[in-house]
């Protein structure tokens, strides 16, 4: 009879601790968190500090695991691994939920010319018209932007061939643009040949003549280091923009109230490391340029809007709601 009881407490005893340590085996939350830019970035310094932050203020109740260099996906497999359940998290800019039609008005974010600087960009990003689009849009797509932190560099045009001074230089060269319609209209009317890819891509294509030039800032573009075979830089300063956080809608309804919060501050706070690395290399940009040999330019910016001046014409009320560009621009004034 002792021995029967006994053997019942080691059993009980046995099972006790293995319901334990799953218990704390599991204490642990993972989350997969993934961008398209190079190890080393802005962005990644970024995701970095944010996965820090939320170890911490979460007591390493939630890990997350940042993945650069798109070992995950580049933008379009991120948006699809959000909405299918293979990916959690993902940050790049804000306006690249576009590609999935529900947040196709996100397109704004990069209408040529239609912010005046970085922080009028950052302001109106985080405005009530922006934020009350990107809840209509979440209940759809199953993705969400939960934060807007981090400015961006101002987008120029990077070429093989130069200097760029004005749209007529342009005409039939072949530049690598985003493939949505914002882009494409705007290198089209440019006179140049929109030609999409992806951003891992962008580096070899320059480098075989497949492309001629491509539009990205110095955030995007120096830490690939484009600049090593396309040698013309043409400040043209065509888009502002900001990054977003984005996560996985089942992954959002699953957090508490507190994690939330905890995230949401989390990404404001890594925003400001993505917003002071991109200025350090605004800053020192163009002389990294020269160093490698690279030309240099300011175009003639005011020719530049002039040829997309009506662009927004043929997007009002089928890309974005009727009326948003003047909205926008007269929260500017």
């Amino acid at each position: 009879m002792k021995r029967a009881n006994f053997l019942v407490m080691v059993g009980v005893t046995l099972i006790l601790s293995l319901f334990v340590m799953d218990m704390a085996s599991g204490a642990t939350r993972q989350l997969k968190f993934n961008t398209f830019s190079v190890t080393g970035s802005p962005w990644h310094k970024a995701m970095l500090k944010f996965a820090d932050i939320v170890k911490s203020q979460t007591k390493g109740e939630i890990e997350i695991l940042v993945y650069a260099d798109a070992q995950l996906g580049d933008m379009t497999q991120s948006l699809t691994g959000m909405r299918t359940g293979s990916l959690d998290m993902a940050y790049f800019d804000c306006a690249v939920a576009s590609f999935v039609k529900e947040y196709q008005a996100m397109q704004i974010e990069w209408y040529p010319y239609l912010f005046n600087s970085k922080k009028d960009a950052t302001r109106i990003m985080n405005s009530r018209l922006i934020f009350d689009y990107i809840e209509s849009a979440t209940k759809q797509s199953g993705f969400r932007i939960f934060a807007i932190a981090g400015d961006r560099s101002p987008r120029a045009i990077n070429t093989t061939k130069g200097p760029i001074m004005k749209p007529d230089d342009l005409k039939g060269m072949k530049l690598r643009m985003a493939g949505i319609p914002i882009f494409l209209e705007t290198a089209k009317a440019w006179g140049a040949k929109p030609t999409p890819m992806g951003m891992s891509e962008i580096y070899m294509a320059l480098k075989q003549g497949v492309v001629d030039g491509q539009d990205n800032g110095f955030d995007l573009s120096l830490p690939p280091k484009f600049h090593e075979v396309a040698k013309y830089w043409s400040a043209t300063d065509h888009v502002y923009s900001v990054t977003g956080w984005y996560i996985a809608e089942k992954v959002w309804a699953s957090l508490t109230e507190g994690e939330r919060k905890i995230f949401k501050n989390a990404a404001t706070d890594a925003g400001k490391v993505a917003t002071d690395e991109v200025e350090k290399l605004d800053q020192g940009g163009v002389e990294i340029l020269k160093k490698a040999g690279c030309t240099y330019v300011v175009p003639d910016r005011k020719a530049f809007a002039n040829a997309v001046a009506d662009l927004h014409k043929q997007f009002e009320g089928k890309i974005w709601p009727d009326g948003w560009v003047e909205k926008i621009r007269a929260m500017q004034k």
